[in-house]
């Protein structure tokens, strides 16, 4: 495989270059050698092996054309995938193990053993007898109940971790770049070896540790390897060392790769930091509240252990009954049931089960999560901030309309117009025919797409299918499309200028333009390509090409009526692009920055045209109507913004909503913070926006209580994206922006962001209804059986262990599977504000719903136990130690305690119905066959297996045979909890709602707990530099204009009130009985400012 290995090893080492290791000579191409050589980032061994060359022959690889594809099996064997070895898959057993770990189980266990001896070696105090045909049943039924429990909870968690590695392993790979056999090719970054020539560009994340051939203005941000947060220019001479897990901030560049997966440097750190996934904050908030009750049930237990010990004493000592051990052994039976009972341990599981079941239905709607907590965060989402390009449009670029040299065009089919050259009013022009000449002269055409040609980075490639595919940035596909569509080759045209030959700068947010430097071939010195934001590119401008082709003076004439020409394509929601030139004489090398001129050429103005969404105008409309405020946070200038968030529905024909340029937001971000506070509520349209903008007004927007999801692709996005609250990154974006994301949107789509917030709710509410569920379920046994123990002359329990861990089984594991798999209907979550982040736990109504329930089920199982023998005609005579003869029925014998059992079950079935719902909808059943057919299966299941624990396993759960009429009336009991359950939910009631941070914070704390830097210290574009160097924006309409006076930000949101209760509905926190709602911002008054 390595034809030139062992030859060059030698050689090396009979030179004295290598290194002497327990008396031997070390192979310079080992894996370990070449891990030293990236990590040192040792120059002079790299020399002493002949540079970047030498090692190229060592590893058995070109520098031009990169290895034999027929290597590649061999490459892996020799140093491994680039990729590491899954963590140990945990195996049900241990999990199992685990589980049974718990103290109360292994109590449980215990004591269920010594209750078989027990009762199979001594007589029973009831009875006098020993009885080895039934002794065994009760000890034995417990050990199966608790077998069942945690065989359920152990396979639950084991599904879960599959669940996770799947992701975890979706997450790992990516499509990267090589050259190999000559030819550059896209494969698994899974599949990169050592010796590939790997393709770097901006935004990428560095896959695979290297040597770097060529660059061009490469730049890689080295935090995540050292800790310092400068950005590391890498050269071949001084710093050609590549380090995997890195992030490719400017630039491009080809690295031949040295270290793949475990041996990368990035690789060995993950193997040694492996850790667990942590918990979600809804998992640790419902783990601290399982606790508590679970001490709440040690506690009761406890007392109840003691009295009814005391209780056996007293009797024992007055001669009423004989003392056994038997008896005390079942008290503690009970009490430790009681506390398995009372703890809570369905609320992880149901977050878990929610979560999990959640994520694998988001990827089905092209949403792939990947931090777990922002499932449940995208649920309280009161803001998203969203980019333009790709999210909110098609994100398909075409070149629609233009001016060339002074000529303007208009692609026909797209009803645009231009304003006419020499009266700067909008006239409709001679359309253009696709596949047809412009009227341009042909000189300046080519003129104007070699600039195109040159200074991109584009391409067209034939794909797995063979087809033509394009690759590269999106604009540049519009702006190369239409240099084909007037005939001429852009790869032609870029291949006469050789690689040597050009040098280019790639775009960036901060400057809003692509500079390429090409050396003229025929004269001296370079010119200089230059395309971009259009009115940025034209302030630097003092000449323009005329129609005949030469470089004319840009007098303010002509400038304005350029101005014109960009607005009014940029009226019409297209992107304008300018395209510029000059030639500098004096220059004689490739300079390290980016020239700064300020004498460019203007050329051309070009309007891409990139389609909304069909689906976006409607997302917007529910994220308004759910209480979402949308932003539209772009880089394109204030008309393209303003027009396309008018037709999004982001702008809509409210007054007070407003629109800002980026240079005007920084400008009062650092001189008057308080007044940008006070008009973040109303502000829709963020345009001529840097990344640092996006990062400071998602921190602001934070600040104010907020809970935010931004949108972002590329990697200066990264920022924004990590400081929100839930991060979207596009599928197309950089592997930077993905790296920050919690999120991604496999289909770059702004409706897959609602289809998040859908799940999000209804993650929150589906926990939120277990949540009430269970807690009536544990109220209700744990309080019958105290009370029922207690009050009882022969302290006999109402219930039985076995049928309490029944119940058990019922609230924790099946119920939660049943209530955290419904889907969410999106028409009733949407319907809703979002739930504000600091309201509590447990809301207003479902304290009414556990209250009320509670003492229904626990008033009518107490009627059951004292008269139900009666009123269900429990005919038998009690048996001997059993029971209490009431006439012809006996109170506490095998039909009453069962009759009451299969009630008390009943009761609990029926309220899974009304835990459905949360709020004060009419009926529990709605949309239950839509959006509840798993709910639907698991009541069937536990309902099927309640007749099994009645009809069949006597024995087992204690129970009897029941006759019709008994088994109709424990439905009709389990029934009634239905009407409580309608009352209950058609009580008024208003939810608290806590105090925004506005109301309780001045602005410098606010300011302060923001995660921002102080306005001086915060690092925006330079004031000078191209981002904010535009010049006057021209006006824009008066809708845009800031009102005298703020409304609150829900209040703008949601068509509610009117002006007139604007005023008292700020007064005081806002109540609603849909749910808990987000607290409004006070209308402040603020001074008019200029657009």
């Amino acid at each position: 495989v390595f034809p030139a290995l062992h030859s060059a090893g030698e050689a090396a080492v009979g030179a004295g270059m290598g290194a002497e290791e327990e008396g031997g000579p070390v192979d310079p191409t080992d894996p370990d050698e070449l891990f030293h050589l990236i990590e040192r980032k040792d120059l002079g061994r790299l020399k002493e092996l002949g540079g970047v060359e030498g090692m190229a022959t060592l590893l058995g690889t070109t520098t031009e054309s990169g290895i034999d594809s027929s290597t590649c099996a061999e490459r892996q064997e020799r140093y491994g995938e680039n990729a590491l070895a899954p963590p140990e898959e945990v195996r049900l057993i241990e999990l199992i193990w685990d589980a049974l770990k718990d103290p109360m189980i292994r109590l449980l266990l215990v004591a269920a053993v010594v209750s078989i001896v027990l009762d199979m070696t001594m007589a029973d105090p009831k009875t006098g007898e020993v009885d080895r045909s039934k002794g065994w049943i009760e000890g034995t039924a417990i050990l199966i109940s608790v077998a069942v429990v945690v065989s359920i909870s152990s396979v639950n968690d084991y599904q879960k971790g599959k669940k996770f590695a799947e992701l975890s392993k979706m997450q790992a790979s990516q499509m990267v770049d090589v050259i190999r056999d000559g030819a550059t090719v896209s494969v698994d970054s899974t599949q990169v070896v050592v010796g590939d020539l790997l393709q770097l560009e901006g935004g990428q994340r560095v896959v695979a540790d290297g040597l770097l051939l060529v660059g061009q203005d490469l730049r890689i941000d080295e935090s995540t390897a050292t800790g310092e947060s400068d950005v590391v220019h890498k050269s071949v001479d001084k710093d050609p060392f590549v380090i995997s897990g890195t992030d490719v901030q400017e630039g491009a560049g080809t690295v031949m790769v040295i270290g793949v997966g475990a041996n990368s440097f990035s690789g060995r750190i993950a193997l040694a930091t492996q850790t667990e996934m942590a918990e979600t904050p809804l998992q640790e908030k419902l783990a601290l509240l399982g606790s508590q009750i679970g001490k709440l049930g040690l506690l009761l237990a406890l007392v109840l252990f003691l009295a009814l010990s005391i209780k056996e004493a007293v009797k024992a000592g007055t001669g009423h009954t004989t003392t056994a051990v038997a008896n005390f052994l079942n008290f503690f039976i009970l009490s430790i049931t009681i506390v398995v009972v009372a703890i809570p341990e369905g609320l992880p599981l149901a977050v878990t089960i929610a979560l999990a079941y959640s994520m694998k239905d988001m990827m089905k709607d092209n949403c792939l999560v990947r931090v777990l907590a922002s499932c449940e965060t995208m649920g309280a989402a009161t803001a998203i901030c969203s980019d333009k390009t790709g999210t909110l449009t098609k994100n398909v670029m075409t070149v629609v309309q233009g001016w060339l040299a002074g000529e303007t065009f208009a692609v026909s089919g797209y009803d645009l117009k231009v304003p006419a050259v020499g009266g700067g009013t909008a006239a409709p022009v001679t359309r253009w025919e696709r596949g047809t000449r412009l009227a341009t002269k042909a000189a300046v055409l080519e003129q104007v797409a070699m600039s195109i040609s040159v200074n991109s980075t584009a391409e067209q490639r034939k794909g797995p299918d063979g087809r033509t595919v394009w690759a590269g940035n999106k604009t540049e596909h519009g702006l190369l499309g239409f240099v084909l569509e007037l005939g001429l080759s852009f790869q032609t045209l870029r291949d006469s200028v050789p690689g040597p030959m050009r040098h280019s700068y790639p775009f960036s947010s901060a400057k809003k333009r692509m500079t390429t430097v090409v050396h003229n071939p025929k004269k001296p010195g370079m010119t200089i390509h230059v395309k971009g934001a259009s009115e940025l590119v034209l302030e630097d401008c003092d000449r323009v090409l005329d129609a005949s082709g030469e470089a004319v003076p840009l007098t303010p004439e002509r400038r304005a009526q350029i101005q014109a020409v960009i607005l009014a394509m940029a009226n019409q929601g297209n992107r304008t692009l300018a395209m510029a030139f000059t030639e500098d004489p004096t220059m004689t090398e490739f300079p390290a920055e980016e020239p700064a001129c300020k004498t460019l050429v203007f050329m051309a103005v070009l309007g891409i045209q990139d389609p909304i969404r069909e689906e976006v105008p409607g997302a917007i409309d529910v994220c308004r109507r759910a209480g979402i405020v949308v932003r539209m946070v772009t880089g394109d200038n204030l008309a393209t913004a303003t027009a396309i968030a008018g037709k999004c529905g982001i702008l809509g024909t409210d007054p007070a909503h407003e629109a800002m340029l980026g240079v005007d937001f920084r400008k009062q971000f650092e001189t008057d913070p308080e007044a940008l506070m006070r008009r973040l509520p109303n502000l829709r349209v963020l345009a001529r926006s840097s990344p640092t903008d996006k990062h400071v007004l998602v921190g602001l927007l934070m600040s104010l209580g907020e809970v935010v999801g931004v949108t972002g692709d590329g990697t200066n996005d990264a920022p924004a994206l990590k400081l929100a609250n839930v991060g979207f990154a596009m599928n197309s974006g950089t592997d930077v922006a993905k790296g920050a994301s919690a999120m991604i949107l496999m289909d770059d789509n702004f409706a897959t962001i609602v289809r998040a917030v859908v799940w999000g709710r209804g993650v929150n509410e589906n926990v939120r209804k277990f949540l009430q569920f269970q807690l009536v379920a544990n109220i209700v046994g744990v309080l019958l059986t105290f009370i029922g123990s207690v009050a009882s002359p022969d302290n006999e329990q109402p219930l039985t262990a076995v049928q309490l861990l029944w119940l058990n089984l019922i609230m924790d594991t099946l119920a939660a599977v049943a209530l955290a798999t419904e889907h969410p209907n999106p028409s009733e979550v949407l319907s809703r504000p979002p739930v504000f982040k600091a309201c509590p736990m447990i809301s207003r109504r479902m304290w009414l719903f556990i209250a009320g329930h509670s003492a229904s089920m626990l008033t009518i199982t107490l009627v059951l136990l004292y008269y139900g023998h009666s009123l269900f005609q429990c005919a038998e005579i009690c048996g001997k130690g059993e029971g209490v003869q009431d006439g012809e029925y006996c109170r506490m014998g095998k039909i009453h305690t069962t009759v009451m059992f299969n009630s008390f079950i009943w009761l609990q079935i029926f309220n899974e119905f009304n835990a459905r719902k949360l709020y004060n909808e009419w009926s529990p059943f709605g949309g239950l066959w839509t959006y509840g057919k798993n709910f639907l299966v698991v009541m069937f299941v536990i309902a099927a297996f309640q007749v099994f624990a009645v009809e069949v396993a006597g024995s087992f759960m204690d129970t009897v045979r029941i006759g019709w009429g008994q088994w109709i009336g424990c439905l009709l009991v389990g029934m009634t909890t239905l009407p409580v359950g309608f009352v209950l939910r058609r009580i008024p009631l208003k939810e608290y709602v806590p105090p925004p941070p506005s109301t309780t914070k001045s602005v410098t704390e606010l300011l302060a707990g923001s995660g921002l830097e102080s306005p001086a210290e915060t690092p925006f574009c330079s004031p000078t530099g191209p981002a904010s160097a535009a010049g006057p924006e021209p006006t824009s309409n008066s809708a845009l204009n800031p009102p005298a006076h703020l409304t609150p930000r829900s209040m703008a949101s949601l068509p509610l009130p009117s002006a007139s209760s604007i005023t008292s509905a700020t007064t005081r926190p806002q109540s609603s009985d849909k749910g808990p709602m987000v607290p409004p911002l006070l209308p402040i008054p603020v001074k008019p400012q200029p657009p």
